[in-house]
């Protein structure tokens, strides 16, 4: 039984690694993820690269470079924002038919 003040087994808590020099977000190059862990998702800098490579055969993953390409239906702004694409509806339409659509 647990008592009060314990960690929760579902709680994670990370910690910022001790680098060297300063590091921004926009220095990371490189992840690391074990899906159904969020705790041990790990990033990386150009120059770690041989350390990612390192932790991700130690969890069994690969080292995925960053920035990750953007998911389906969306595009990344100017700005690195995530747009949805815009909805193209052929409510109709045949595929391919330059027909008007149907009512229309």
């Amino acid at each position: 039984m647990t008592e009060p003040g314990d960690p929760s087994p579902h709680h994670v808590t990370q910690k910022p690694r001790k680098r060297a020099g300063q590091v921004t977000v926009a220095d990371f190059t490189l992840l690391v993820r074990v899906p159904g862990s969020p705790g041990a998702v790990r990033v990386f800098t150009a120059d770690e690269a041989d350390e990612a490579a390192g932790y991700a055969a130690e969890v069994s993953r690969s080292v995925m470079a960053l920035p990750l390409a953007a998911p389906a239906g969306y595009t990344v702004g100017a700005d690195g924002a995530l747009t949805p694409d815009p909805v193209h509806t052929h409510a109709g339409k045949a595929p391919g038919s330059d027909a008007p659509a149907i009512g229309g």
